[in-house]
């Protein structure tokens, strides 16, 4: 089914689909019972579904798994990952709440759990506290950037820009702190940010940081990409001169691309 059109919203809201493609199964009286969801090379995709064929590890598997072994935190967290996946973070989050409880689980396991119940509580209370707080008193650095996408899209379902973009600016400090950034995740903050149009100095300082890290045998339509950036931002601080000399930048690395041509025109025309 094509959820791309409106006609088949009904079937993409029923099944939570959030990206394509993905592939539903489901039981004779039609529930779901497990699911693939992104690309797969044929043979991965065909012992995919062998195994769901085959009712290995599906979700009525893991529960019968689970009622023999209670405290098996592996078969916990990946009974809570799938039922997430297939149907939303409240009907999981009862698998979420054991996993938390559990004490011989994992640093990182119990974190992720920690993270759950704190999102959940977020979009039930509609108030960002609990993610707010989890982010303020949370150590593990492994968790930590999920919880400020969270947080961040949080602000951005709710409309609110300000505390989106303050959110967004803690999370790209955060990860350079811990070495975690690259030129991509850097070209994403300065976009949103020309969106916004807020931290544009700031925006510009981490996009001149994304094209210092660009390795040398770049792509000339990625060096094109986050140069455009570069200009987005320069353009809406109103650093005109400048913005149209990263556009002839882009152009000569581009010639065949109109969209630069299309861009250096916007720099030029007055507002």
């Amino acid at each position: 089914m094509n959820v791309d059109s409106t006609q088949n919203d009904p079937y993409a809201e029923r099944f939570n689909i959030h990206s394509i493609p993905t592939f539903v199964f489901v039981d004779d009286e039609g529930n779901e019972v497990d699911r693939i969801v992104g690309f797969r090379p044929p043979a991965e995709h065909l012992a995919e579904m062998t195994r769901i064929r085959n009712g290995i590890n599906t979700v009525p598997d893991l529960v019968n798994q689970l009622e023999s072994d209670p405290d098996n935190g592996d078969l916990l967290m990946t009974l809570a990952t799938k039922v997430e996946a297939m149907s939303g973070l409240k009907a999981a989050m009862s698998y979420w709440e054991i996993l938390f409880a559990l004490e011989s689980v994992e640093p990182l396991v119990h974190s992720t759990a920690a993270l759950k119940m704190a999102l959940f509580h977020s979009q039930e209370n509609k108030d960002p506290e609990t993610l707010v707080s989890f982010i303020n008193n949370e150590t593990n650095t492994e968790v930590l950037p999920k919880a400020f996408d969270a947080l961040r899209n949080y602000y951005r379902l709710a409309k609110d820009v300000e505390n989106e973009a303050a959110v967004y600016r803690r999370y790209v400090d955060f990860m350079s702190s811990i070495d975690k950034v690259d030129s991509g995740f850097l070209n994403g903050y300065a976009w949103r940010m020309t969106q916004l149009e807020l931290n544009l100095e700031n925006a510009l300082e981490r996009v001149i940081q994304g094209i210092a890290m660009l390795a040398e045998d770049e792509s000339a339509r990625d060096i094109a990409q986050i140069m455009d950036t570069r200009g987005e931002v320069l353009w809406k601080l109103g650093r005109i001169d400048e913005a149209v000399a990263v556009m002839d930048e882009c152009i000569a690395l581009q010639p065949e691309d109109k969209y630069y041509e299309e861009q250096k025109a916007k720099f030029q025309t007055p507002s």
